[in-house]
């Protein structure tokens, strides 16, 4: 079974309602994360107006379907124009995957896309994206992670608690990294004994393969905007 069918996620990029930021300019305390980047353009036309590179945190939870939720930073200078996105406080609670309510004993993990969105409020945000961050996401993990469990295995291997840079690797088919995750996943499957850890083998069949990142929070970030068939956006799924 996958695991986008274990847990009903769902990445309906930018497409959802999302709620209201959650680090502003004048939020105190020290950061939990700071991660810094440029943002290129690959478009015919530079946008006339002042860009934001936006992190997004996305989630899929019972009863209430898939949610997005915005954390913004101005981009400064022309392009190629740098960014720094400081991060004060953990994601929203609704941010947070949790795999708990299909009855797995793990920690609540948020996944986020950094994206450079026009300058507006974020009501209009999903609307007014410009690009994507194809290579890397940003993870949270609230506590302990099982060291058997799914997340686990998903980013091959536990997670301390806190924030994680990590770098995205897609799968395509025939690739040497699609035989490397198809391999994985049938020797899970031949080596599992129980519907658990059959379940936990899904974690392999997903469409990226994401590790954390060489430079951890200094890792280079790099938000491309070009035109939306040209961009390959993080679906983790």
């Amino acid at each position: 079974m996958q695991l986008r069918s274990i847990l009903s996620f769902v990445l309906p990029l930018l497409l959802a309602a999302c709620g209201d930021a959650q680090v502003g300019s004048d939020h105190p305390g020290e950061a939990l994360l700071t991660v810094r980047g440029t943002i290129v353009n690959e478009l015919d036309e530079a946008p006339a107006g002042p860009v934001d590179a936006v992190l997004v945190w996305n989630s899929e939870q019972e009863g209430r379907g898939s949610e997005n939720h915005p954390v913004r930073a101005t981009a400064v200078g022309s392009f190629p124009a740098s960014f720094t996105l400081s991060l004060h406080e953990p994601p929203p609670e609704s941010g947070l995957n949790d795999i708990r309510e299909i009855g797995f004993e793990d920690t609540r993990v948020g996944i986020g896309i950094i994206v450079a969105a026009r300058s507006e409020d974020d009501a209009a945000w999903e609307r007014s994206r410009l690009g994507v961050d194809e290579h890397h996401v940003i993870v949270y993990v609230e506590s302990e992670m099982d060291e058997d469990g799914v997340w686990s295995t998903f980013f091959g291997g536990a997670l301390a608690p806190g924030y994680h840079v990590m770098d995205a690797f897609p799968r395509e088919p025939g690739s040497e990294l699609d035989a490397e995750t198809q391999a994985a996943f049938d020797a899970c499957n031949a080596a599992a004994t129980t519907e658990a850890e059959h379940l936990i083998c899904g974690a392999y069949d997903v469409k990226l393969k994401i590790r954390p990142a060489a430079g951890g929070a200094n890792a280079a970030l790099t938000v491309r905007m070009a035109p939306p068939e040209d961009l390959e956006f993080p679906d983790w799924h």
